[in-house]
């Protein structure tokens, strides 16, 4: 299964960098960052850590950093990054659903836009939690279903036969929690502004947008975080 994101790894991670993609970085980090609330010198796991967004950011706020992908080229890029910054975090190639660490390793588990392409997210999630240490905070964020975020990664699965999302399933903030009803959790959600390139893309109307959103509450939201709490 890593070989498909071994193909996008750059393009993943050059979108995050500029227009829509970079502001779609900022709302996504402030959300989820406020869930998980790091503290330097805490551990933490960032489970499909892609090319290490999280890892790298976690690292910078003093946390020592696992971060876990199963595309060797998506760890690659992330492991150049944080050389770059001269930051120690442990890269590990594996899978989400058979963590190689003990129970209670980590004080916060992280994951973000990668819940929704593994075909086991319920084993995932209680993997996650296995190795979480008691009061550690688990939060895993991913593209909304029902939004005109998910629609538009829909139409690619549908127009491109190796398209990435093929196999991606979005979920509800709903539909989230009950992947894990063991434990409860609470969710939250933003991105209430379409995806728009270039000229389209007017960074003031799209926070407007945001804001709105988010206060009214209202549905079609493009990213969904959800926390639990050991």
């Amino acid at each position: 299964m890593g070989e498909i994101f071994d193909s996008v790894a750059e393009r993943y991670d050059q979108w995050y960098k500029r227009g829509v993609g970079a502001l779609v970085h900022e709302i996504e980090m402030e959300i989820v960052m406020d869930l998980l609330q790091p503290k330097a010198g805490q551990s933490a796991l960032d489970v499909g850590c892609g090319t290490g967004h999280y890892s790298i950011e976690l690292a910078r706020q003093g946390l020592d950093v696992s971060g876990l992908d199963i595309s060797q080229e998506m760890l690659s890029f992330a492991k150049a990054k944080s050389l770059e910054d001269d930051l120690s975090i442990n890269w590990i190639q594996g899978d989400a659903g058979k963590l190689p660490f003990d129970e209670g390793s980590f004080d916060r588990v992280v994951s973000v836009t990668a819940l929704e392409f593994m075909p086991e997210p319920g084993e995932v999630l209680r993997e996650a939690y296995r190795v979480l240490k008691p009061e550690g905070r688990m939060v895993f964020a991913v593209i909304g279903g029902g939004s005109p975020w998910a629609a538009r990664y829909e139409k690619k699965a549908r127009d491109y036969e190796d398209s990435i999302y093929g196999s991606a399933v979005f979920y509800t903030a709903e539909e989230m929690l009950a992947l894990f009803p063991e434990v409860e959790g609470r969710t939250v959600e933003g991105l209430y502004f379409p995806h728009r390139k270039g000229d389209d893309f007017d960074r003031k109307e799209a926070l407007a947008m945001e804001k709105a959103g988010r206060k009214e509450g209202r549905g079609g939201a493009g990213f969904v975080a959800a926390l639990w709490i050991k």
